[in-house]
């Protein structure tokens, strides 16, 4: 396993919502040497990104606490990124 892909694992899935936080943990467990224990769910969406040569939005929190992307120079909500993307 690839750890840029695995980093845009868990950008897919701050996005999406695809994991739940154990799943994260995984993640960072793998990436460092930690662990060997990766879920399906991981390896579907590894293979998803490596499939389509998927990339993340440049992304970012804002102050209000929410996570935004830039689409266009312009910095919208990342529910705007699920609306344009399915």
């Amino acid at each position: 396993m690839k750890n840029e892909i695995l980093f845009k694992v868990l950008q897919l899935d701050s996005i999406f919502g695809l994991l739940d936080w154990t799943e994260r943990a995984f993640i960072h467990q793998y990436i460092i040497g930690k662990s060997k224990t990766l879920t399906e769910k991981i390896l579907d969406a590894y293979g998803f990104i490596e499939d389509h040569d998927w990339d993340a939005p440049e992304m970012r929190y804002m102050d209000d606490r929410l996570l935004y992307f830039k689409h266009n120079g312009e910095w919208l909500l990342i529910a705007e990124y699920k609306k344009l993307t399915t």
